[in-house]
């Protein structure tokens, strides 16, 4: 049995968009905690299953004493948002177009945020989600879809408008497990 080592500071670089507090919040320790190897490779697996970077790297050194250390956390960005387009023709539907906006990492902050327009001749749908993994800064998830759509009904007396709000939360169980609950 040796001394007791300590966690003197956790650097990060690396991160040109995603903020610090993103990686920070994977790691359940913090400066000046007992230093546990199983939780600073546990963290590094959750930084990894973030999928914002295409490399990850956490590794430790000495700090300014013999009895602390220190955390090097070193990423790559890679893109996470994406834009479609699309366009089709079908005999009963006639000409459509469809747009997608998606991004993974909503300012930095580790959010989600995507749109869809997706016209046709006789129906239009427009829908906008958003997602705060961690929300009032606890593991707490929230969410928002909305969502609103235009139907023309050609063999109908009536046409449709539908429009959705659905707020969710999102909990953890467990380390694997999370329940959803959404109105």
């Amino acid at each position: 049995k040796g001394d007791r080592i300590f966690i003197e500071r956790i650097d990060i670089s690396g991160n040109t968009a995603t903020l610090d507090r993103v990686l920070r919040r994977q790691f359940f320790i913090a400066e000046g905690d007992p230093f546990n190897p199983r939780e600073i490779k546990a963290a590094a697996d959750r930084i990894r299953a973030l999928g914002l970077f295409s490399d990850t790297s956490v590794d430790t050194r000495l700090g300014s004493k013999n009895s602390q250390i220190v955390i090097d956390v070193k990423v790559e960005e890679k893109p996470t948002g994406s834009l479609t387009f699309g366009a089709g023709y079908s005999s009963q539907a006639g000409l459509g177009a469809l747009i997608e906006y998606g991004e993974r990492n909503f300012l930095g902050r580790g959010q989600n945020l995507s749109f869809a327009i997706n016209t046709g001749k006789n129906d239009q749908l427009y829908e906008v989600s958003f997602f705060e993994p961690m929300f009032l800064r606890n593991d707490l998830g929230f969410g928002l879809n909305l969502s609103v759509k235009d139907t023309k009904q050609q063999n109908a007396a009536y046409d449709t408008a539908n429009l959705q709000f659905q707020p969710f939360v999102v909990y953890p169980l467990g380390e694997r497990s999370k329940i959803k609950i959404d109105y």
